[in-house]
């Protein structure tokens, strides 16, 4: 026989326990995406915390995944890297502004020094180099007399550095064997 609804106005009602199924339904797959999440999340932590044990041990970081203690404690070790790359920063700054001032004030001297290097004909001693505010040098050169005297150039550099140069003689030979000159300088530079 078949059924006929006689009834057509009739409003449709919901039985109990389809509403508890149809919940359930619903509610099941939420469960599982959080499970699936909490476990992932459990699992990625773990392999990190294996990866990583001595920053994890120095830093006393748990495996907990209570989100706002692991969130205050990063905050708190970026927080003092941030510090302390300010406070290096500061140091390099200041070695960067020292190294810089040493470099200016050291110029004239690898100038003057460059003067002073051996060249084929020339050969000098040094008896006494003192560089501070002023210079002072003693040398003894033996020279050929047709090449520009060492004593010469380094006059001409520390006039040109802005010294004015007192220079003396203290004597300056003929060496017969070599066919060259022998001679003591003295010179004293002051700004």
């Amino acid at each position: 026989m078949e059924r006929i609804n006689l009834f057509r106005y009739k409003k449709p009602i919901l039985k109990l326990s389809s509403f508890l199924t149809l919940t359930f339904a619903l509610l099941l797959p939420v469960f599982a995406m959080r499970f699936t999440l909490e476990f992932y999340k459990r699992s990625v932590i773990n392999s990190i915390y294996n990866n990583h044990v001595r920053i994890a041990e120095k830093y006393r970081i748990s495996r907990s995944v209570s989100l706002p203690s692991v969130l205050s404690t990063i905050d708190a070790i970026n927080n003092q890297l941030v510090q302390t790359s300010k406070r290096l920063q500061t140091q390099i700054d200041h070695l960067e502004s020292h190294i810089k001032a040493f470099n200016e004030r050291m110029e004239p001297l690898g100038n003057i020094l460059r003067t002073l290097q051996r060249n084929d004909s020339n050969w000098i001693v040094l008896k006494e180099f003192i560089y501070d505010d002023s210079v002072k040098v003693s040398l003894y050169e033996l020279y050929d007399p047709g090449v520009i005297k060492t004593a010469d150039r380094l006059e001409k550099v520390l006039i040109n550095l802005g010294y004015k140069v007192t220079r003396s003689n203290e004597y300056d030979a003929q060496m017969t064997f070599l066919g060259k000159r022998i001679s003591g300088v003295s010179m004293e530079g002051r700004r």
